[in-house]
């Protein structure tokens, strides 16, 4: 079992619905959970900087009682109590202060950034947008009785630096992202391995009414080794492993802090200093560095304001200050998806022939055809969905919310109901149309792309930066262990053909004993062109 993430709640508003009430709006959470204008969002640094603002420091041990206590009033219909434990979760779990606007028109924007809107008498005023929340016209308000202070924190005193408003809007915005807590590493920041070298490339010329010419040349490029990736050492990665209360140490985390955000995988760096002999190390401040007093090692790129703070020390001293922690959006899995779908997108990169592209279908048509043939085991797998990966769960039957897996299970024989039987064949018919236009079952998975860590510690140690990968060799632990050393790595968003990677998987001693806890991930070199043919990845 992992830790949960806590969801609160937030209004969140239509800008068409805001001026049709003349940017002036009364209501309850309860009323506006009825109109669908309450919204979860979970824990951030946003909403934490928030509750110590306003002093609402919440209990996690009551409010894991308070759902105790729910689940059981439910249980015996006790209608009083259910109603004031719900009152108080809403209490605890709602936040007045903050909320959502997406905006159905520009100009609803300009009148809200010019005058402001109300809420419950409340005056609202830009807080932040970031990338993800621009792409859908989104944007939080802040309630104005805390927005200065709630910026100050966020913008943790730094010093103000010339930078474009688009990046520092997105890299601001990082404190709404939702992540989970974990404990706060000794790290530091080495400056990023940018470079250049030739590459061939096919070069597009636009002609005005004629078709483009394509030729290949040789083009001089440059390169950012190791965009947006850092390390962690192994002793850490197993404290953040118990912070989450995981049962394994996953890979690669997502991380994020203040104006900090990226991957980081596990590697020794600390066995590597000691082979290579360097213990010192400059930091993109330039000043010294032991490493074996760091947890975590960060690249410039990961940290988007480095050169708001005068050193690691006066960014950490207002951390501590301002109340600003460490969270992890993601982690590698315990084991990877043994099966994935496609896309058009993919297939379409794809010269099949008649056979092949019977072939590829067919784990799909067999997939529908077992559930649908009241394959008693493949229909639950299908119902039970995710709740059928997971370990032994004394509680799971309260978790499954679909009615027809919960009769199956408890008498086998329903699955020959007429109704039962149509229920799965109406739920079924999405899939099977998706799958008319490219979404088929394969053996493969999504998984994170990790640059060769070796070669990063020979950049942090200022060493000749060689890695343990050739050009066209890669790694990826899962397919290893099944025999295969030939993969197809293709990025969603696929564009093109010339988008699919193929990857030579490499394996010896070496590269057992230093990626011994890349378990869960793809191992990239960094001699070749792979993060330009997977779509511009970092």
């Amino acid at each position: 079992m992992s830790k949960k993430l806590t969801q609160y709640y937030i209004y969140k508003f239509a800008s068409d619905r805001l001026k049709e009430y003349g940017y002036d709006i009364h209501l309850t959470p309860q009323q506006a959970r009825k109109n669908g204008e309450l919204v979860s969002i979970g824990d951030s640094q946003m909403l934490r900087s928030l509750r110590e603002i306003t002093g609402k420091n919440n209990s996690e041990e009551e409010l894991i009682k308070l759902f105790q206590d729910k689940k059981k009033a439910s249980k015996s219909n006790e209608k009083f109590s259910l109603y004031n434990i719900e009152n108080r979760i809403d209490e605890i779990l709602f936040v007045p202060e903050i909320i959502s606007i997406t905006i159905k028109n520009t100009k609803h924007y300009e009148y809200i950034i010019k005058n402001g809107l109300f809420i419950n008498n409340k005056k609202f005023v830009r807080l932040m947008c970031s990338a993800g929340q621009a792409r859908r016209n989104n944007v939080l308000m802040v309630d104005s009785d805390v927005e200065l202070e709630l910026k100050r924190i966020l913008n943790n005193d730094r010093k103000d630096i010339e930078i474009v408003p688009a990046k520092f809007n997105a890299y601001f915005a990082l404190a709404s992202s939702t992540a989970l807590s974990v404990t706060t590493p000794y790290f530091c920041v080495i400056p990023d391995c940018e470079i250049t070298r030739k590459e061939k490339v096919e070069w597009v010329t636009e002609i005005d009414l004629k078709d483009d010419t394509i030729e290949e040349i040789e083009k001089e490029l440059s390169f950012n080794i190791f965009d947006g990736q850092g390390i962690i050492s192994p002793r850490m990665a197993e404290v953040w492993t118990k912070d989450l209360e995981l049962d394994y140490i996953p890979s690669c985390f997502i991380i994020r802090s203040n104006f900090i955000k990226g991957m980081v995988c596990v590697a020794d760096f600390l066995d590597f200093s000691d082979e290579c002999g360097v213990h010192i190390i400059k930091d993109v401040y330039g000043n010294e560095v032991n490493i074996r007093d760091i947890d975590v090692i960060l690249t410039a790129s990961q940290f988007k304001l480095w050169n708001a703070f005068d050193s690691t020390k006066n960014y950490v001293d207002k951390c501590k200050k301002n109340n600003l922690g460490w969270g992890v959006t993601r982690y590698s899995p315990k084991e990877e998806n043994t099966h994935t779908a496609l896309n058009y997108q993919f297939i379409q990169a794809l010269n099949l022939n008649k056979n092949q592209i019977e072939s590829l279908c067919e784990k799909t048509i067999k997939y529908f055809e077992n559930i649908l043939s009241n394959n008693l085991d493949y229909t639950l797998l299908y119902l039970l969905g995710t709740h059928a990966g997971k370990s032994y769960d004394p509680d799971i039957f309260s978790k499954i919310n679909d009615n027809v897996a919960k009769a199956i299970i408890l008498n086998n024989d329903l699955i020959y109901d007429p109704y039962i039987q149509s229920h799965i064949q109406h739920s079924l018919q999405k899939k099977i149309k998706e799958s008319y236009i490219g979404n088929l079952l394969v053996e493969g998975q999504y998984t994170f792309m990790v640059a060769d860590p070796v070669a990063l510690m020979e950049h942090v140690f200022g060493l000749e930066i060689k890695g343990l990968l050739n050009r066209n060799e890669h790694y990826n632990k899962y397919w290893l262990d099944k025999g295969v050393n030939k993969i197809a790595g293709m990025r969603s968003p696929l564009v093109w053909r010339s988008e699919v990677d193929i990857l030579n998987l490499k394996n010896n001693d070496d590269v057992e004993k230093w990626y011994k806890y890349l378990n869960n991930c793809c191992v990239f070199n960094i001699h070749g062109m792979d993060m330009a043919i997977l779509g511009g990845a970092d």
